[in-house]
């Protein structure tokens, strides 16, 4: 009681003195008015996992809610090494935030332009920021929609890797009907995005085909296809855009069920040159908690001239674990890029935000293990 007693005399004297400065008084105020309105989400973010704090220290924010004026941000970015400078993303934009895209905002679902962010290769500051305008070459159909784009080259053009949703219009609402996996090219500098096939497969495809990965090499173009089976195929027709199975096998490795979570493990990333000897990709595993989804990635080493993953991370090197946006749990790793000793790993977090993370090359090797 005494203590108490102290307490509000000392409260009393500091209160007493602070009104004797109006203004002082009056910041004061707003700062606590402010502090009891809102701490409930400050007090949440401190406490939410200390992964969360890690993460956003570690890691760059490109793109967000606002970003370009789109309310929604931006996700899922695609990557290049474009000159010995400059880094090009290819992202998807959003109207609204997926979580809006409700009821008589039902119509914004999935919608917003292909937005492209260079990079200084250094500072991974972003230089210029544009809004692709230019959209040619598809099915028409305004209420389709494109997304999880990916970058790669072939024969000097920019080659986009992406999906393709069909939707339809069923009274006040618009429905997904299929979703197949597309390659178009990138021109940033005329803003356009130009629809190049539907890749055609050597065997019968499904209603929802996405996550496909490709990769040039000695002039060939590579697409992986799954997983389990393992199935890699080679452009065989140029012309007609037709690919020939090339590896068709089952393995009974790690990969098969990284995370022992018994769901599909899928392609994240296209490979990259790592070595001499080697590509590198990203796969991912969803396990699916009562927040939602939740992401583990894997990093996955490839023999170059087998075509064949030869090493994995023990461990995932990426969770959902901390990710941005109203989401927790969805971080997934769409690009990756090498510069000098370093894996720089782009990502859409909560499906609002383009961020960039930085590994060495050392720590990532030391952490594998043979399939």
């Amino acid at each position: 009681m005494l203590e108490l007693g102290m307490n509000k005399k000392i409260f009393s004297i500091i209160g007493k003195q602070v009104s004797k400065f109006p203004r002082i008084k009056k910041m004061l105020i707003s700062f606590i008015d402010f502090f009891l309105e809102y701490k409930m989400i400050f007090l949440g973010n401190l406490v939410r996992n200390p992964a969360y704090l890690r993460h956003i220290f570690n890691s760059k924010v490109i793109a967000k809610p606002g970003t370009l004026d789109f309310k929604g941000g931006a996700f899922n970015p695609g990557a290049l090494i474009i000159d010995k400078t400059h880094i090009l993303l290819l992202a998807k934009s959003q109207v609204v935030p997926w979580f809006k895209a409700r009821g008589k905002n039902r119509k914004y679902f999935l919608a917003g332009n292909p937005v492209t962010f260079l990079l200084d290769i250094n500072s991974l500051k972003t230089v210029q920021e544009e809004i692709i305008t230019d959209i040619s070459g598809f099915p028409e159909n305004q209420d389709d929609a494109i997304e999880d784009m990916r970058l790669f080259w072939w024969k000097g053009q920019k080659m986009i890797n992406h999906s393709y949703i069909k939707k339809e219009k069923v009274g006040e609402f618009i429905n997904q009907t299929s979703v197949v996996s597309t390659v178009s090219v990138l021109d940033e500098k005329e803003k356009r995005f130009s629809f190049h096939a539907f890749p055609k497969l050597d065997f019968p495809l499904q209603n929802i085909e996405k996550n496909w990965i490709y990769k040039e090499s000695e002039n060939r173009l590579f697409l992986f296809y799954s997983l389990n089976p393992y199935r890699v195929l080679v452009l065989e027709d140029e012309e007609n855009f037709t690919f020939k199975t090339l590896i068709n096998q089952q393995f009974d490795w790690k990969l098969k069920n990284p995370g022992n979570l018994k769901t599909m493990v899928s392609f994240s990333t296209n490979p990259i040159d790592f070595d001499e000897e080697h590509f590198l990709m990203v796969v991912h595993q969803i396990d699916h908690k009562i927040t939602g989804r939740f992401y583990n990635h894997w990093a996955v080493l490839l023999d170059k001239k087998r075509m064949l993953p030869v090493k994995i991370s023990a461990k995932p090197i990426f969770t959902g674990m901390g990710a941005r946006g109203r989401t927790p749990g969805v971080r997934y790793i769409s690009s990756i890029l090498k510069t000098d000793h370093e894996i720089l790993f782009f990502a859409g977090e909560g499906d609002v935000y383009v961020t960039v993370t930085k590994k060495s090359c050392e720590n990532l090797i030391s952490d594998m293990i043979d399939l």
